[in-house]
């Protein structure tokens, strides 16, 4: 049975269908607006939005479900490279290398010619990136000052000197290395600390000459590598093993075994058996100097400039 309705409830609900949809729309922009307006931290008083972090999590993941291992460990992240990149402008502010105020009002201006080609106003960019004005100046200081600072060191020169200071990490070397690794919480009744002791004796009683690394490996590591006296083989500096394993192991010299060194797999005694240097040029290692010299001077601007500023966080990143 069809029912059919009088003319003025057909308006009627056709104007509450509207009311409901725009409430609808209405919501998500405030949602997002709120988003963008509310502080998470700030560095020297410079703040980092909410909104922001957000839209940078969402490029990255997609639709990754917010409770996602994945999702939680970007959540991190994403703050502290925020934080980074304040430090770094403060540090530049300091050193008079940070886009002045006209620098940023021109990028504004040209964004704004950019938009307009698409028919598209800067309040409506803001809504889509949800981020306010004042995030958004901050984004344009930093697309200007990081280049024009970098720009002036990514020199061959220093390309080459950053070569030489570590060369066995660009040059194709390898390690011949033997380890002892122990797992944190191996057993049910061995703590963290309570490995790291167990790690420290065993390197006492080997530099003591009590046993020989071989047999420390067979006997204790929980590596598979313990059952052939820890050899691990051949590494390279970007090679497979974790990162803090790398940097400890090319920091010895042949012969010598490490201090306790801590990864994601647990505490790393590591010997240095033999190594076999690389022939690989600066020249030819270009790629990798450019990205390890833009981490090394970003990691630099961030150090000098957490000595001059105060970082203070919110509770509100959820």
């Amino acid at each position: 049975m069809i029912s059919h309705f009088p003319k003025h409830n057909v308006f009627f609900l056709s104007l509450f269908a509207g009311m409901a949809i725009l409430l609808l729309a209405t919501s998500r922009y405030v949602t997002a607006q709120d988003a963008a307006d509310v502080v998470i931290a700030t560095v020297n008083d410079d703040p980092i939005y909410k909104g922001s972090l957000l839209a940078e999590l969402k490029s990255l993941l997609g639709e990754t479900p917010t409770k996602s291992e994945a999702y939680q460990r970007l959540r991190s992240q994403v703050l502290q490279g925020a934080i980074q990149r304040r430090l770094a402008l403060a540090y530049l502010e300091r050193i008079n290398q940070r886009a002045s105020d006209d620098d940023i009002k021109l990028g504004v201006i040209r964004l704004e010619k950019r938009l307009a080609l698409k028919n598209q106003t800067l309040k409506d960019y803001l809504n889509e990136k949800q981020i306010n004005r004042e995030e958004l100046e901050h984004q344009i200081a930093w697309q200007i000052s990081w280049p024009k600072y970098s720009r002036q060191l990514l020199t061959d020169k220093n390309y080459e000197n950053f070569f030489n200071q570590r060369r066995m990490q660009f040059d194709g070397t390898q390690l011949l290395v033997s380890q002892i690794l122990l797992h944190v919480k191996q057993e049910p009744t061995r703590t963290e600390k309570q490995t790291l002791a167990l790690a420290e004796n065993l390197l006492a009683r080997i530099r003591e000459k009590e046993v020989t690394f071989a047999e420390a490996a067979r006997q204790f590591s929980d590596s598979p590598t313990g059952q052939k006296d820890g050899i691990v083989g051949l590494i390279e500096f970007n090679g497979a093993m974790p990162r803090e394993f790398n940097t400890a192991a090319f920091k010895l010299k042949p012969g010598e075994i490490s201090e306790p060194v801590k990864t994601a797999f647990g505490y790393h005694l590591i010997k240095l058996n033999d190594v076999n240097p690389g022939t690989i040029t600066w020249q030819m290692a270009r790629p990798s100097l450019r990205k390890a010299l833009i981490a090394h001077l970003l990691n630099f601007l961030t150090e000098e400039g957490r000595k001059i500023s105060t970082v203070e966080l919110s509770e509100d990143w959820e």
